[in-house]
């Protein structure tokens, strides 16, 4: 009994410390792309202004959570809003390797910070002020 408590316990450390790693991989590739320009036609679906690209899974708990969030914010800035599992090569353009993930970006264009995972809108207020 004792040996089948130690396997799954290593296990459970094993399944936790790749899910750890994946999410450090995804956060190091977000960090690479601050500064890049997104595809033209994300830059017109976000009207010229600062606003907010966000990925989604329709699957995804955390998805609808982070949705609440944008939705408040969507009346001062504009939300390009997709589902990463049909718009691939959007998502791909990214490096969205994870849902939920937010983009902001500036008026120029570019991305100003990109979110792996779950955002309070109180932090998506203060990444747009800083590019506003």
């Amino acid at each position: 009994m004792t040996e089948r408590l130690l396997i799954v316990l290593a296990l459970a450390a094993l399944m936790l410390a790749v899910a750890l790693l994946a999410r450090a991989r995804a956060r190091r590739q977000a960090a690479g792309l601050v500064g890049a320009a997104v595809p033209d036609e994300l830059r017109s679906r976000l009207g010229g202004g600062p606003g907010i690209v966000y990925f989604y899974g329709p699957h995804c708990g955390s998805c609808r959570q982070q949705a609440r969030e944008l939705d408040a914010l969507e009346p001062a800035y504009p939300v390009v809003r997709l589902d990463a599992t049909r718009e691939t090569a959007m998502a791909d353009s990214l490096r969205v390797a994870t849902v939920p993930a937010t983009a902001v970006v500036d008026r120029a264009g570019r991305v100003r910070a990109l979110n792996v995972g779950y955002r309070p809108g109180r932090a998506l207020t203060e990444q747009l002020a800083r590019v506003v």
